[in-house]
């Protein structure tokens, strides 16, 4: 018997109507659910079934509205196109966009780090209030300080 190989979907939840600092109200059942049903959608109950049950959230970072999602190798192109077709979320109205396919979580870790650093930085650039700055500046060298000392 082989075993069951999987990819790691790392997805940025981003909300078009609201602004890039609030944090969306999704909850992971709902979010799930949703999967299951943009699948049956895309692939028919025949595609359903062949992941029913086999499709896992490992990490959703309230936050930094990011979600690690574990889905068959076999199906991983499959969940891609699936989940770029979410729009819906509950009653939150949310796009999908996957920053990274991995086949362990720790690759996602580290893409999930350095993304997570590229948006401090981008949000420190449009920031034009002086105190705010050394706020994400602070928070910033904060965080690469903590990434040093961590081992993947």
């Amino acid at each position: 018997m082989v075993r069951q190989k999987y990819r790691y979907l790392l997805c940025e939840l981003l909300n078009p109507e609201r602004d890039v600092d609030t944090v969306l109200p999704i909850k992971i059942g709902c979010l799930l659910e949703r999967i299951y049903t943009s699948i049956k959608d895309c692939y028919g109950e025949i595609g359903l079934g062949k992941v029913l049950n086999r499709i896992k959230i490992v990490y959703h970072g309230v936050l930094t509205s990011t979600v690690l999602i574990r889905v068959p190798a076999d199906f991983e192109k499959e969940a891609r196109v699936t989940i770029s077709h979410i729009r819906l979320v509950g009653t939150v109205s949310v796009i999908c966009h996957v920053i990274h396919v991995g086949g362990t979580i720790r690759s996602c870790q580290k893409v999930l780090v350095s993304h997570n650093i590229n948006k401090l930085h981008q949000q420190m650039l449009k920031t034009v209030d002086k105190a705010e700055k050394d706020k994400i500046n602070e928070v910033l060298q904060q965080t690469i300080a903590e990434i040093k000392n961590l081992t993947f």
